[in-house]
């Protein structure tokens, strides 16, 4: 019977492991996905040869959704909608969101006066915009898998332009703004910073329609980014030319 308890209980200390002595192996943790931790930067060169950071600094919440400031030494020109350079965001569990109201309310307020200039020369022009719902952009959905499409961004946007600041004299305008995208790849990549094992090439189709004097004006626009999970986005391709991350540091 003594000899039964004793094999009873060694099989126990195996099972369970009663040794004090015994250390648990550590666990290894990897960083987001898409890194959002404040104190992250990444350094980018376009093709000219400028440089810029992109850099996490700090937290803000708007519309009841809490985001990350990032934070631009190279801003980006008011006239131009570049969503990939955004100025906060936030991550889900599912998804990547860009907050683009402020580009959008940028770019109608400067982009519509220099388009009509020649037609109200020497004359003062006033935009105003009906109110819209805070306008995102969804850069990704986690994880990234290749041959996934999604639309990114719908938004409409009514407002009137009025001259010498008469209420009589208002032109009304109408600006669609539409984006998809799809991750047409995955592959490694060969950067300035170093080797990806694994990157996703994804592909955004912008076309923003204008409707001004009831006639309709519409650009287009496609834009390539490949991003690397757990890194961020390491490189841009678009009709300016190429930029490519050269440093990074995630907290």
């Amino acid at each position: 019977m003594r000899l039964t308890l004793f094999t009873v209980c060694g099989i126990l200390l195996l099972l369970f492991g009663c040794g004090s002595d015994e250390t648990p192996a550590p666990i290894e943790h990897k960083p987001n996905y898409f890194p959002d931790a404040v104190g992250s930067r990444w350094v980018y060169r376009t093709s000219e040869g400028i440089q810029s950071i992109l850099e996490v600094s700090g937290e803000t919440n708007m519309e009841g959704k809490n985001y990350r400031i990032l934070k631009n030494t190279l801003p980006v020109s008011e006239t131009e909608f570049d969503f990939l350079k955004p100025t906060h965001y936030r991550v889900t569990q599912n998804q990547v969101f860009f907050g683009v109201g402020e580009k959008i309310d940028a770019y109608v307020h400067n982009e519509l006066p220099a388009s009509v200039q020649d037609e109200f020369a020497g004359l003062e022009l006033h935009i105003t915009v009906e109110p819209i719902a805070y306008p995102e952009l969804i850069f990704c959905h986690i994880p990234l898998r290749p041959n996934f499409q999604w639309d990114a961004l719908n938004v409409k946007v009514n407002g009137s332009i009025i001259l010498q600041n008469l209420l009589l004299l208002q032109i009304p305008f109408e600006i669609i703004i539409s984006v998809t995208g799809e991750v047409v790849a995955e592959r490694p990549l060969e950067t300035p910073v170093g080797s990806f094992e694994k990157t996703y090439q994804i592909e955004y189709q912008t076309e923003i329609t204008r409707i001004l004097f009831s006639e309709a004006e519409t650009t287009r626009q496609t834009q390539k980014t490949w991003f690397a999970p757990h890194v961020g986005i390491v490189k841009i391709e678009d009709e300016g030319g190429v930029t490519e991350l050269i440093e990074y540091t995630l907290k």
